[in-house]
């Protein structure tokens, strides 16, 4: 099974962004620790995750990333981000990240 050329675009643009904010995300351990390591891990979690969906075509990478997408959510609204946005953000990974990925649905493992 192959990916279409959507699919694989939108999976590598997630990739590449989540590791870019991973990336970002470090220099904040200085100043609140608690946080950016719980925003980091999440990070790290979804990237592992798309890897997952990406290369090894499992299905418990989608679950990944839409656990991530949850607990993001979860400490955006805690640290103060409008319920609104925050699950706006929260909801559009997953949901794309389904349609590209719907007519490989059955095939994956």
């Amino acid at each position: 099974m192959q990916w279409g050329t959507g699919a694989k675009v939108w999976l590598w643009i997630v990739l590449v962004l989540n590791a870019i904010s991973c990336v970002t995300l470090i220099p904040l351990l200085l100043v609140v620790p608690a946080a950016a390591a719980i925003s980091i891990v999440l990070e790290l979690v979804l990237i592992v995750g798309v890897v997952m969906l990406l290369f090894k075509r499992k299905k418990i990478g989608f679950y990944m990333l839409c656990a991530c997408a949850l607990l993001t959510m979860i400490s955006n609204i805690i640290a103060g981000t409008g319920i609104i946005r925050a699950v706006a953000s929260s909801v559009l990974l997953p949901v794309i990240t389904f349609l590209v990925i719907r007519d490989q649905w059955n095939d994956l493992v």
